[in-house]
This record gives structure tokens, sequence and C-alpha cells, in this order.
């Protein structure tokens, strides 16, 4: 009886037409709700997305000093995908003058995300590319090769080291501002840098080691 009584309270609530207001309501808010956090979800995504464009990778270790063995075996056992960076200013020698320059020698994985892009020679369009230099050659930002007034093809004085201009860099995704380093910037392939002799005890380096895999791989090597 109770039951039967329900039903037709309810009946009349909805010819009533004041229930169905209800309802609309309600779904009109779950809808805004659910809108509201699909937007968010995508912004933070694309946010992720963005930071890790700007770092080289998905997680990025920094020291002043070479990071332990036990770093990079540990990163292989995880299958994790990693490159590695030096940066450090140095004097570099081209048609005759010299012009301290922001050196950044990089590994053959580099850069895990995001694109490198490069131009023939300055002015000329740009081309995204997905690796550094090749061993051998470098590449210079427009600054570092108009101040030196040279050209794709010639050679540069690095260190002990005579390397091929093979390039203007024009865009990498981790570099970031830092107004205590403002010269011009030189990208090198990081198996040169022993024969340049220039990274000696007391040269100020900074080392970069980048990691790039799975969320679950990246977030359990961070708390190793």
């Amino acid at each position: 009886m109770i039951s039967a009584l329900a039903w037709r309270l309810l009946g009349r609530e909805l010819r009533s037409g004041e229930l169905r207001l209800l309802f609309a309501a309600l779904a009109v808010a779950v809808a805004a709700v659910t809108a509201v956090g699909f937007f968010a979800d995508r912004v933070r995504q694309g946010l992720q997305r963005e930071a890790r464009q700007m770092m080289g990778g998905d997680l990025v270790l920094i020291s002043d000093h070479p990071l332990p063995d036990a770093y990079l075996a540990e990163v292989r056992q995880r299958g994790l995908q990693l490159a590695e960076t030096l940066v450090f200013p140095s004097m570099v020698i081209g048609q005759g003058q010299a012009q301290l320059a922001d050196i950044k020698a990089v590994s053959a994985g580099y850069p895990l995300r995001g694109q490198l892009a490069m131009a023939v020679e300055p002015g000329a369009d740009s081309v995204a590319i997905g690796h550094g230099p090749a061993a051998g050659t470098v590449w210079l930002d427009e600054r570092l090769a108009s101040a030196l007034k040279i050209e794709s093809g010639q050679r540069l004085g690095v260190g002990l080291s005579q390397l091929t201009v093979a390039g203007i860099l024009t865009h990498e995704p981790d570099r970031s501002v830092n107004f205590f380093a403002l010269a011009p910037r030189l990208m090198m392939h990081l198996e040169d840098i022993p024969a340049s002799g220039l990274v000696q005890e007391g040269a100020r380096v900074t080392y970069r080691l980048l990691l790039a895999g799975e969320a679950g791989a990246v977030a359990d090597f961070r708390a190793w």
C-alpha cells in the first residue's frame, strides 16, 4: 500500500512539472561539473606536455660533477631512455677571431622530448630536427656566427679540436633563461669533448642527465 501511494505521489509531482525542472537542473549541473573537470584535465595534460618539452625529457638530474655510474646503470635497468648534456663557458676561435661561447655538448639521444631547429645559414628558414649535431661538427646560434663572421662548412677551433660548422642553431627545447650565461650558444657532440681538452678539473661544467619513459617507471626512478 505504501509503495502504491509513493508511486501515485511521484506521478502527481511529475505531472506538476516541478520534478522535471529539478531533474533538468540536476542534469545541467552534472554536465557543467563534467565539462569543467574534462577541461581542467586537458589543461593539466597540456601543461605537463609543455613542461616535459621545455626540460627535454620527463625527468632531469642536474649536477656540478659527473653523476655516479650507478645512476646510469639504474636507468638502463629500468628501461628508461637517457641523454646527457654538458654546459660550460669557453673561448672558441674562428676566422682568426676569439669569442666567449656558452658551449653545450649533447649525446646521441638528445633531446628526448621536443625538437631542435636549425638553419643552413643566418636568416634562412629553420628546419625541425630530432637530434643534435653529428660528431666532428658544431651548430652556432646566429649571434656567435655573426660575431665570428663564419659560415657553414668552415672550421672552428674548440679547445684543441677543429670542428666543422654544420648549421645555425635556432631553437633548443630546454634552453632556460639564465642571466649569468649571456654568451652565445655553440652546440657540439658529446663524443668530441675528450679530444677538445676543455673539461678539466676546475672547469665550470653543469652536467645534466635527461630521462624519458613510462610515467610509472620515471616515478619509480625518482623515488629511488
